[in-house]
């Protein structure tokens, strides 16, 4: 562990919640809360700018448009930042397995059910920064089970053809229409109307609900 500190985002819209954290990592010497959030649209502009390590990050965020794991996806594939990916800490008290999985697949890496979070959540935060993968007892449960049960089914993503794969491949990397045009080398309006009948198969509205369910395979 170097001495440099670990700059740490927010996003929660449980007030008392985000003040019990500040609380929390106040005299830690090497933890620095750098900005906090309770509206996911303001997190997702504001937080490539800042480059936290760590994006504490809730789920259901009442007073935004999108929920934490849209959130996640923007910040990772939609609008991602050349040479910085923050690692994202859910924390959480939803306990659904969907919303688990899909959260695991989008890009966290880290499940803690507020419940569970312990005294000392200064060592949760270094454990996950030097490269551990803290969840909840209950959440690692999940984890194991899923491994013993049939892969969900895959019917939807193998409609797709190569093409439309290759398209959507590239778009959950971040890639804009345009450079999906030029890294294959074909119109952006083709792009477009492949991004179209990839939204009709998977039964989506956005990109970001396409790249979801592609995660979710």
């Amino acid at each position: 562990m170097t001495d440099q500190k670990i700059k740490i985002s927010i996003v929660e819209d449980d007030n008392e919640f985000s003040d019990w954290i500040k609380e929390e990592v106040a005299a830690a010497a090497n933890i620095e809360i750098v900005s906090i959030y309770d509206v996911g649209e303001d997190a997702v502009a504001d937080i490539p700018k800042l480059r936290p390590d760590i994006v504490i990050m809730d789920l259901t965020l009442d007073k935004s448009e999108m929920d934490g794991i849209d959130c996640i996806i923007n910040l990772k594939y939609i609008s991602p930042v050349p040479d910085y990916t923050p690692k994202f800490l859910v924390m959480t008290s939803n306990s659904d397995e969907k919303v688990l999985f899909k959260a695991l697949e989008a890009g966290a890496g880290a499940y803690i059910q507020k419940g569970d979070i312990p005294k000392r959540l200064t060592e949760l935060l270094k454990e996950f920064y030097e490269g551990g993968a803290p969840m909840s007892p209950g959440i690692a449960k999940k984890i194991i089970e899923r491994f013993h049960r049939k892969p969900v089914d895959s019917q939807q993503i193998n409609s797709l053809t190569p093409r439309e794969e290759q398209v959507l491949n590239l778009l959950a990397k971040g890639y804009l229409y345009k450079e999906v045009a030029g890294e294959l080398n074909i119109a952006e309006g083709t792009v477009k109307q492949h991004a179209h009948n990839i939204y009709q198969k998977l039964q989506v509205n956005n990109v970001v609900e396409a790249i979801r369910k592609y995660l979710n395979m």
